[in-house]
């Protein structure tokens, strides 16, 4: 059985080595630490929301969040800034199940809308986020997707 919740500051040495995972995987290196991770989702004004998915209490996956904001019409946005599932667990939903936890945490901050996006040599994130109807592709730098929550 595979749980989603808000990441707590004990899950962060796991959301630590999956970003590194995750970096490596694009042909980078994490520069990020432990102490930065714990400002930027857990300081008094954080600049990040985590969300984290386990497997039998083990963590499997991840979804970084950042909001964003159209200054000029007023409107909250929410973006899947990281999205990343263990390779033993891919393909099984973990992925798409931490997308609706983001656009369940979206709607409850009153976000107009949420996006992802990914590299344009992921191609199978690209497939992926094509599978799912509700994701509809938008243009910007590289491949972009958003879901529309029904805000004006």
């Amino acid at each position: 059985m595979t749980d989603i919740d808000l990441a707590t500051p004990q899950d962060l040495p796991a959301i630590y080595e999956m970003i590194c995972a995750l970096s490596a995987f694009h042909g980078d290196e994490a520069q990020v630490t432990l102490a930065q991770l714990d400002d930027i989702f857990f300081s008094p004004a954080p600049m990040g929301i985590a969300l984290i998915a386990k497997h039998h209490n083990t963590p499997v996956g991840y979804a970084g969040l950042t909001q964003t904001m159209v200054l000029h019409d007023g409107k909250i946005r929410l973006d899947i800034h990281h999205l990343f599932v263990e390779e033993p667990h891919r393909a099984n939903g973990i992925g798409k199940a931490l997308i609706a936890a983001a656009k369940t945490y979206a709607l409850k901050t009153c976000a107009t809308r949420l996006t992802i996006g990914t590299s344009p040599d992921n191609h199978s994130a690209i497939t992926a986020y094509r599978a799912i109807s509700e994701l509809k592709e938008i243009s910007g730098a590289g491949p972009r997707f958003q879901i529309d929550l029904g805000k004006p």
